[in-house]
């Protein structure tokens, strides 16, 4: 057996998911979403802006560096820790209140994670120390414009002979770049054909000469505070010291698989938020006593429930199966989390009436948020894959679309 079919042993302190939603930091925190968060989001969402002080916030707690070691000054949660659960049920109640605060939440936790993993010391101390200190982000960009395949990459990186390189391209939903203190660029080598050997992640800083960012490309119909703009890179001189690990480390290390459950915490955290404020508003309405307004509310609440189980039973399998079986179950959980997540906004928005999409309120946001979020992670790409494991077929369970 090798690492990836081989089943992981649970830790003895084993943090369980439940007992990290329940911790009094994450009950904090979820007190925060939905009362300032939320009441933020207006104003960010309708203008395209980073939510900067709900970021204040998440920075003064410690929030966005949650992912990184104890000894980096961290709080120690990953998948790969003891505690795999504290970070995403952080991205899951943060949800409660902004799908857009939560993403912003979620991309830096897991690039920071990764550039713990494989970065230098050096890179270590130039792009994630300087977040414990100041309100300063990381984004990762593997995203562009008619890419293929979600490992090959038209953005190209030509080696130069001080073991450095010089990268062009386009990369698009640059999700953070507007606060980023750096930025992890994924490109492919020239002349070098399977991406398992030619897939090559460089680190960007903010003002490096031949890079262009824009922000006004940015207008998306929801998730439109997560602001993720068009980067452009021409001649763009990558010294050595910023070559993030080797080649093919990301499709090799299985890092996209390790992402499936950031996504599902923040559809079920969407979810909760909206069912939460359609039975206040309900209740305040005078509606609650209406039979169908009743057994609607009555079937959001156990698909909730039935959401949140598989999502928990997904953290805990990244303890107990091996890894492929614990992808299948975390693509299982964002493919639930994000079906019930459409499915709940569909019931609030027919029983909640019209003026409920007014915008002083903040259904109509979370709608279009968890819409929009959807499409990120490619929806019905995720139970083909499903489909191709349970049937024999050949599948990628690390893959996102």
């Amino acid at each position: 057996m090798n690492s990836v079919t081989k089943p992981q042993a649970r830790r003895e302190n084993f943090i369980d998911p439940v007992e990290a939603l329940n911790a009094p930091e994450i009950k904090e925190l979820a007190q925060l979403a939905i009362t300032k968060f939320r009441a933020r989001s207006q104003h960010y969402e309708t203008n395209c802006l980073m939510p900067e002080e709900n970021l204040k916030e998440l920075t003064a707690r410690g929030w966005l560096t949650a992912s990184l070691s104890k000894e980096l000054g961290g709080k120690g949660t990953n998948l790969e820790t003891d505690d795999p659960a504290t970070y995403l049920q952080a991205i899951r109640v943060t949800a409660r209140g902004c799908g857009s605060t939560a993403h912003c939440l979620q991309l830096n936790n897991h690039t920071n994670w990764m550039i713990e993993s494989i970065g230098t010391e050096d890179q270590k101390e130039r792009f994630l120390k300087p977040q414990f200190d100041k309100t300063l982000l990381v984004t990762g960009v593997g995203s562009e414009p008619n890419r293929r395949n979600m490992y090959v990459m038209t953005t190209k990186a030509r080696p130069q002979p001080d073991g450095g390189y010089v990268v062009d391209g386009i990369k698009n939903y640059a999700t953070n770049a507007p606060m980023m203190v750096g930025g992890v660029i994924f490109t492919s080598l020239e002349g070098v054909e399977h991406y398992t050997d030619n897939h090559l992640m460089v680190l960007v800083e903010p003002g490096q000469e031949g890079m262009e960012i824009d922000t006004d490309w940015y207008r998306p119909a929801g998730m439109r505070a997560a602001m993720s703009p068009l980067i452009t890179l021409k001649n763009v001189e990558i010294p050595k010291k910023n070559v993030l690990g080797k080649p093919g480390d990301y499709p090799r290390q299985r890092w996209q698989g390790k992402y499936h459950l950031g996504f599902s915490a923040n559809y079920l955290g969407v979810a909760e938020g909206v069912f939460d404020w359609f039975r206040d508003y309900i209740v305040k309405k005078g509606k609650a006593k209406d039979p169908i307004v009743l057994l609607r509310a009555g079937e959001a609440k156990i698909a909730l429930q039935n959401a949140a189980s598989t999502f928990h039973d997904a953290i805990r399998s990244w303890k107990t199966a091996s890894v492929v079986e614990a992808e299948l179950l975390s693509m299982g959980a964002k493919y639930t989390t994000a079906k019930v997540a459409m499915e709940v906004c569909q019931m609030v928005t027919q029983h909640a009436g019209s003026t409920a999409l007014f915008e002083e309120f903040p259904l109509g946001r979370a709608i279009a948020n968890v819409q929009t979020h959807i499409q990120h992670a490619g929806h019905d790409r995720t139970a083909q894959i499903i489909g191709q494991a349970a049937l024999g077929e050949e599948f990628d369970s690390t893959l996102q679309r």
